[in-house]
């Protein structure tokens, strides 16, 4: 029967090549999330839980954006519901006082601070708006940005949120799934792609794809910003992916912060960016409104992958040769996702 004979091929497969293939990856990757909006710590503080890991994020008096451990070094308080007294975060069950710098600075019940009152400390950046911050105490690569242009050059527009059922390490590998894209956002494939590593920490694909698809969306694409449209996409350690989308016209950026969940799902926050125009006009009214309609575009294109990716897990013994491109990108992932350096470029 058919099932037969595909179980007989599938146990061809010698154990010591899957087993050659195989890579693994950290539950949650060492890189770059987002934690939240700049007006939220206008309120008080902000929490972000990465897998066993709990971070906590205030202003100080200078207005200095500060990350910490999330549950205090006494008995494991959650930091986010406490309050910010004079610069400093008091823990909401005992009042313990944590300076930005992580040393707690007074405990109302002791005269004296033991050497344990301290909280380790996060890097962190605020880009456009919105506050990122990197989960080991020593970021290993500043916070990237797109080639070619500074934060300022750039207007964000409001982020938008999927869950999809698929593992972090996927998300990614999306990228380089050549076979994907030759058969789905009807994108036509130009020429070969170019692959690269700008970074020990970071995996790049830039490939030219003509839009040949027949939706609303697409002819409008063809007739405002142009008939094909060079792609370039930068993972930084999976936890962070650049997208570059130049076209004859326009050039769209989106920025995607992978967030894995318990459950082996993940969760995408994602900005798209657009040029600030000069101008009174382009400031309160074009550039708002060339925001709005390109995310609204690539939302619908991101929507798409997620509903297609529904179920996708890492499984090397199924690669085949027209999947190197995304071995590759597995390899590389493992080394610069996890809590090792991986070797110099």
């Amino acid at each position: 029967s058919m099932d037969n004979a595909c179980s007989t091929q599938k146990a061809r497969t010698p154990d010591s090549i899957v087993a050659a293939r195989r890579v693994t990856f950290p539950p949650v990757p060492m890189g770059w999330y987002y934690l939240c909006r700049s007006g939220h710590l206008r309120t008080g503080p902000a929490k972000v839980v990465l897998g066993r890991s709990t971070f906590v994020a205030f202003r100080d008096t200078q207005g200095t954006v500060a990350v910490l451990e999330g549950r205090c070094s006494h008995m494991g308080a959650d930091l986010s519901r406490g309050t910010v007294v004079g610069g400093s975060l008091r823990c909401p069950l005992h009042g313990w006082e944590y300076a930005a710098d992580g040393r707690c600075v007074r405990i109302p019940a002791s005269g004296t601070v033991p050497p344990l009152a301290c909280q380790a400390v996060y890097p962190s950046v605020e880009i456009g708006g919105h506050i990122l911050f990197h989960n080991a105490q020593a970021a290993r690569f500043p916070m990237p940005f797109f080639d070619g242009v500074f934060p300022d050059d750039l207007r964000p527009a409001e982020p938008f949120d999927f869950v999809v059922n698929t593992p972090w390490y996927m998300i990614g590998a999306n990228a380089f799934d050549l076979q994907h894209f030759r058969v789905a956002h009807d994108r036509t494939l130009v020429g070969t792609p170019l692959i690269d590593s700008p970074s020990p920490f970071a995996r790049r694909i830039a490939a030219t794809y003509d839009v040949t698809g027949r939706s609303v969306r697409d002819r409008l694409t063809r007739q405002f910003s142009g008939r094909q449209v060079r792609m370039t996409v930068t993972v930084w350690a999976g936890a962070l992916i650049l997208v570059t989308a130049a076209f004859r016209r326009t050039t769209s950026y989106g920025m995607v912060f992978v967030k894995p969940l318990d459950d082996g799902r993940s969760h995408l926050r994602t900005i798209v960016w657009v040029r600030r125009r000069p101008g009174a006009l382009a400031r309160t009214l074009l550039d708002p409104l060339d925001a709005r309609i390109r995310r609204r575009f690539i939302r619908a294109f991101l929507m798409d992958d997620a509903v297609r990716s529904d179920g996708v897990r890492y499984n090397p013994a199924t690669l085949i040769d027209a999947d190197h491109e995304m071995r590759e990108y597995f390899t590389a992932l493992a080394a610069m996702s996890g809590e090792v350096p991986p070797r110099p470029v």
